[in-house]
Order: C-alpha cells, then sequence, then structure tokens
C-alpha cells in the first residue's frame, strides 16, 4: 500500500501473508488502527503519518521491518513550549497493553528504526509490558533506545545471534542514570553471537554500550565496531552491497598464487 489514507477501525485477513504500507500513506489520528492478520509472515510499516497501527498476535511472523519518523504522531511533545499537553500523542498511547511490540514479539529477523530528531516514545513504552522475543535471531535498531531498553531487549530474547546498533547521537545513553540502568543483570546473551555496531566515531555512549555488552557475557572479539560519516539510518535491504573486487584485482591475485 503506497501513497493512500487508511481510513478503517481495523484492517483483517486470516490469509494475508505479506503487508507493506509505506511512501506517505496516513492513518487516523484519533485511534490507532488494529491490523489483525495471523498467517502474516513479512511485514514493512515505514514513512507514514498519523497514530501508529496496533498490531495483533502474529504467530507466523517471520521478518518486520518498522520505521517511525517525525510524520507518526507518537510524539512526545510536552518539552515544547506553547503546546497543550492535553493534545499531546503520548495520551493517545492504550492502557494496559503495547501498540506494537507483542504484534512482533514472534518475529525472527526484526529492524526497529525511529527518527533520531524526535521525540519517540513508543518503542520503549511497549518495552514497559516486557515482551518476549522467544524466536528472534537478528535485531537491528538504531539509537532510540536507553540503557533499560537495551537490557530489557537483551534479557527477553533468549535465542538472539546477531544485534545490529545503528548510532549516530548517544547523548541518552550518557545521560542515563543510576535508576534507570537498575535491571536484574543475572542473565548471559549465551546465543549472541556477533554485535555490529555502526557509529560516526566511538565515544562515550559506545563504551557504555560495550560496558553493558561486557555484563552480559559478551565478548570483545564477539563485537564489530565500524566508524562512518555520513550516518544515515537504513533498514538492511537498504544498505549497498559489499564492493567485489574487480576482474583485474581477481586476475593479479589468481597469477600471484599461480607463481
Amino acid at each position: 500500500m503506497q501513497d493512500c489514507y487508511i481510513d478503517a477501525r481495523r484492517i483483517s485477513s486470516k490469509s494475508l501473508k505479506r503487508l507493506c504500507i509505506t511512501d506517505f500513506c496516513s492513518f487516523p489520528t484519533k485511534f490507532h488502527i488494529r491490523i489483525f492478520a495471523p498467517g502474516l509472515i513479512s511485514l514493512q510499516l515505514d514513512n507514514f503519518d498519523g497514530l501508529t497501527p496496533s498490531l495483533e498476535y502474529m504467530p507466523s511472523l517471520e521478518t518486520a521491518y518498522i520505521w517511525l519518523d517525525n510524520d507518526c504522531y507518537h510524539l512526545c511533545r510536552g518539552s515544547w513550549q506553547d503546546y497543550d499537553l492535553d493534545d499531546c500523542s503520548c495520551h493517545a498511547y492504550p492502557v494496559d497493553e503495547g501498540v506494537l511490540l507483542h504484534g512482533l514479539s514472534n518475529a525472527v529477523n526484526l529492524e526497529l528504526i525511529a527518527d533520531i530528531y524526535t521525540d519517540m516514545f513508543i518503542y520503549s513504552w511497549d518495552l514497559k509490558y516486557c515482551p518476549v522475543f522467544d524466536k528472534l535471531e537478528t535485531l537491528l535498531i538504531n539509537e532510540w533506545f536507553t540503557t533499560i531498553d537495551l537490557l530489557c531487549i537483551l534479557q527477553h530474547s533468549p535465542i538472539l545471534e546477531t544485534l545490529t546498533l545503528q548510532l549516530g547521537d548517544t547523548k541518552e545513553l550518557v545521560r542515563a542514570t543510576g535508576a534507570q540502568e537498575k535491571i536484574e543483570q543475572s542473565f548471559v546473551c549465551s546465543n549472541l553471537k556477533l554485535v555490529n555496531i555502526e557509529c560516526t566515531k566511538v565515544d562515550e555512549g559506545v563504551d557504555k554500550i560495550l560496558k553493558i555488552l561486557s555484563t552480559c557475557g559478551i565478548l570483545r572479539d564477539q563485537i564489530s565496531i565500524t566508524e562512518q560519516w555520513p550516518y544515515s539510518d537504513r533498514f538492511s535491504f537498504q544498505k549497498p552491497l559489499p564492493l567485489l573486487p574487480s576482474t583485474a584485482a581477481l586476475v593479479a591475485v589468481s597469477t600471484s598464487d599461480d607463481i
């Protein structure tokens, strides 16, 4: 679905396998559309405006890509001057239930990105309900998370194998207080084989992440750090493929081997 206004209370299909809502689609601003698709195996949700849809249980979900940008209504504007707090979208958050992460909890491959220049709160709020990602093997997130969020994700992803962190601004991690970091850390990520950290530079925030990973039993040689500039958030399928060696280089190597 692209460039359309979705005027409904619910999207429902038991047979739907793949759903992509992207490129300037609009959701209502007064209520969350509920998506019921228990047979869904692939979901892409990004570049939309309005309130984020509420995802119901998806037991067959394999891959999900979610990107919340500044057109999404899940921003907390409480710090804005002259803004009516009663109209803030955080008041539209459902009580006693999550919006996204419960429905995504069966995903095998999951990518969660949020606009880095806005106070996007929905991922962190959903994590308060401690969803268990018991099938999750690969996860990509950018710097929307706090220290407590990262620990919560690691603790509730028992078979996670690969974690990718896209980091630009790590000030929230640096500012985290001792109270925010307080969580039961008596767990080890025994299945986590590789952590990819993509950042503009190795700063205090990256050092803090390395310390967290160490407390979870992740060794330094399991962590890959790539510094890159300019920094950009991307889904994995949007990243350029590594450059292959030129034919001339391959011939040179082959000739050298023959010698």
